[in-house]
Parts: structure tokens; sequence; C-alpha cells
């Protein structure tokens, strides 16, 4: 006797249809958006600008649609085929754990080389990635908590304010774009000042004032000091993550409408000019400053050394010429 089976011989066959997927439609219905602007007499590219879709977006979806149809526009899977898995044991696990605790201020490395010695034999990324996970599964603390910082740093968001992102691109054309600030910090006989300084990347024109502390008042403060100091109108300004170039400093860019671009963490070598300044500034002023550490003794002098550095002294990025000297050329020129 011959047994018929009610199930399919295959699985696949019991596959939901997933060609009515949203993602899968929602690609189908841009594709056709695109094809009808076209057919109206505009521009692929300027079609494709309209609805935000880049063009190796575009044919890439048109050409997945062709081969297999709206089923094809589904998005694929982006996990890997091999994950890497576990390699280490719990006593492994534990051995760092428990080390870790009596030193919670070592990193990796440090942990690995000791464990070395007690015959725990791990690499320094297996270390690590034991660490990783007892922190995130809150068995142990990071060890920026033993330097009293319980909170872990935030990024800075831009959700509103008038300040935005430096992009790559961001670069001055013209005296007076992208101007840099900055502060610097110069202590001495338990004394501190804040010397704040912007500088133009074009002409390499300065301003600086010194202040006893860096708030954001003070930045503020300044801010009107280097628009007054500038001999060209200020189109933009760049400035670091610091904290005393947000509030009351960000409040007043936006009352005078000027750009504010506030450059990514870790990187200062695009505040390349102002660093520079504030290293010049160290070795030409501050390091033959003999007088007393306040703001009423230093302003008059750095006044002096401000005047030094516009009108003075040769830049070899300018070709020998003062900032000065740049400026008029620029402008005769024009």
């Amino acid at each position: 006797m011959k047994l018929l089976h009610a199930c399919p011989p295959s699985c696949k066959r019991l596959r939901v249809d997933e060609t009515e997927s949203d993602r899968a439609q929602e690609r189908h219905r841009a594709l056709e958006l695109v094809d009808e602007m076209v057919s109206g007499g505009m521009r692929r590219l300027d079609a494709l600008k309209a609805i935000g879709l880049s063009r190796s977006t575009y044919y890439d979806w048109r050409g997945a649609f062709q081969r297999g149809g709206v089923r094809a526009l589904k998005p694929r899977s982006t996990r890997p085929r091999t994950v890497q898995r576990r390699r280490w044991t719990d006593a492994d696990d534990q051995a760092v754990i428990n080390l870790r605790e009596e030193r919670p201020y070592m990193g990796k490395a440090k942990l690995q080389t000791m464990l070395a010695r007690d015959g725990v034999h791990l690499s320094v990324s297996t270390v690590g990635r034991i660490l990783s996970k007892a922190i995130a599964d809150g068995r142990i603390k990071p060890a920026s908590f033993c330097e009293g910082r319980t909170k872990p740093k935030r990024r800075r968001r831009f959700d509103g304010g008038w300040s935005q992102r430096w992009q790559p691109g961001d670069k001055a054309q013209a005296p007076g774009e992208m101007v840099q600030v900055d502060h610097m910090t110069y202590s001495k006989d338990g004394r501190t000042l804040k010397e704040f300084r912007a500088v133009c990347p074009v002409s390499k024109f300065m301003a600086s004032r010194v202040f006893s502390r860096a708030t954001a008042v003070n930045a503020e403060r300044f801010l009107q000091a280097m628009l007054e100091a500038m001999p060209f109108p200020v189109a933009s300004i760049q400035v670091d993550g610091g904290s005393e170039f947000r509030a009351d400093f960000e409040r007043a860019c936006e009352a005078m409408r000027t750009p504010l671009h506030v450059l990514p963490p870790g990187q200062p070598q695009w505040n390349g000019c102002v660093e520079r300044a504030n290293r010049s500034a160290r070795v030409e002023f501050w390091s033959l400053y003999d007088g007393p550490l306040t703001v009423a003794d230093v302003a008059p002098r750095l006044a002096e050394h401000e005047f030094f550095h516009n009108y003075r002294r040769p830049h070899w990025a300018l070709d020998c010429r003062t900032p000065n000297e740049y400026l008029v050329e620029i402008e005769d020129a024009a």
C-alpha cells in the first residue's frame, strides 16, 4: 500500500511570500517615482537629488529589481557568515575578573602580563574582550571610576542649537572665514591664567585676551573683543568641543548670525593654526614674561605681543610677510 503525505515534500514551499515587505515596496515605489520624473522631462540626477537617493544606490536597486523583481529589493542580512565565538573558559574569565578587582586601574595589557606570571596564558585582545563583556554585564566598573568619573563622557549633540558639526570639506578660502578660536592655560607660582586666542587661517591675523577663568561668559567677552580687533568681517568661527564655547558663546554667535563649527572630539589637528599660535605664544611671550601673574599686569604686555604678531613678525606661511602686509596686498590686488 502506498502512503500519501498531506504535507508538501519541501518546507521551502511553506515560506511566506516576502515580496510584499514594507522595505521592498518602499524601494520599488522610489524606483517608479524616479522613472516618472525622468519621463516627465527631469534629468535623472536631479530626480535622485529630489528624493534623496544616491546614484549608486539607485542603480543597485534597479539592477536587483531587473534580476528578481520586488522580492530582490528586500534588504539583505548583514550578519556575517562566521561569528567569532568565545575562546576562553570560565576559569579564565574568573581569573581576569579577580585580578581586575584587585587592580581596578589596570588595562588589558598589564593584566595580561600579570596573568601570564600566574600561569594563565591569554592574549591581550582576549583579556580586553573579557573586560568589555564584564563591564557591559555590570560585573565590574570602568577604570574611569578610579579617577572619580562616575558617569561616561557624553558625545556632544547637535539637535536644534546654533552650533553645527565641522565637516572635512569646511575650509577657509578668504580672510574671516572659519576663524579658529581656542584657549590655553599658563601657570606660575601657584597662579593660573587663561588666554583666549583667535587666528584667521588665511591671513594669520591674531587676537588674544587674558582672563582668570575659561568660562562661557568670558568666551563671549572675548568674542566681542575679537570682532573689534579683526580688520575684516568674521564670516564663521571654528572651535573645539570645550564647554566654554557653549551657552553664552553659542547664543552670541546665533544673535550675530555667525556660523559656529565644532570640531569632532580628539582631532585638534584641524585647529592647527590656533594651536601653532598657542605654541609660539608660550615660547615668544610667556617664557619671557617676568611680571606678576594677574590679568591687570599681563593684559597690556599681551597687547604688545599681539601687535608684534600682526604688524612686525614675519610668517613663513605668508612668505615672510606680516599678516597686515598680506591683507594690504590682497586688498590692493582686488
